[in-house]
């Protein structure tokens, strides 16, 4: 990681930008790793303060950016602009009125949690949202609370204690998912118990 921290302080002078248009891939769901991107701006600003705040903003503006296309992905697909099968035969009005029900409910603890899990749950989540036509406005605040939160957790972290910080931040994420599965499983089988209970009557 050092060489690379030193390639790209000699070689590449505007960084931010660099993180700001890399950002906007990964919120296409291309492989540009958020947590990489955070890692590497906070290394590079740890060699030269100077960069201690035009990488971060760089950083910030580029999760705004990219998680806001990840949205619109969603919107324009539940709008049916973007046809994905799949998607709109389980995306029916009753789901979607859950799911709106538990982000008006839950939206900003959900959003913050979400942003500590690795495997692609953020893009997820940012993506149901466009689908189900969460206001816009909320999305952004939801996200904008989450993504400061967890960016500037893990920036200062690593710039402050090094790399080796970047490894207790995924430890926790892995921790996070964990809970977030289990919990999953744990409302599927609440949910097929009740269909039963629910069929047995009419039987």
């Amino acid at each position: 990681m050092d060489s690379i921290i030193a390639f790209i302080s000699t070689y590449i002078t505007y960084w931010p930008l660099v993180c700001f248009f890399s950002l906007i891939l990964a919120g296409l769901n291309l492989p540009v790793s958020e947590d990489v991107m955070i890692v590497m701006s906070a290394l590079i600003a740890s060699q030269d303060d100077k960069l201690l705040i035009p990488n971060y903003l760089g950083l910030l503006a580029g999760i705004y950016a990219g998680d806001l296309c990840n949205y619109l992905i969603g919107r324009f697909a539940g709008s049916g602009v973007i046809k994905l099968k799949k998607v709109s035969k389980k995306l029916t009005p009753e789901r979607i009125q859950k799911i709106t029900d538990q982000l008006e409910k839950h939206g900003l603890l959900t959003y913050i949690v979400t942003r500590f899990i690795p495997f692609g749950i953020r893009n997820v989540l940012f993506m149901t949202s466009g689908m189900i036509h969460l206001a816009i406005p909320r999305f952004m605040l939801y996200n904008g609370v989450a993504a400061i939160i967890s960016s500037a957790t893990l920036y200062s972290l690593v710039y402050f204690v090094g790399e080796s910080a970047a490894e207790n931040f995924k430890i926790v994420g892995y921790v996070l998912f964990a809970i977030l599965f289990v919990a999953v499983v744990i409302l599927i089988v609440r949910h097929e118990k009740k269909k039963r209970a629910q069929k047995k009557p009419a039987e």
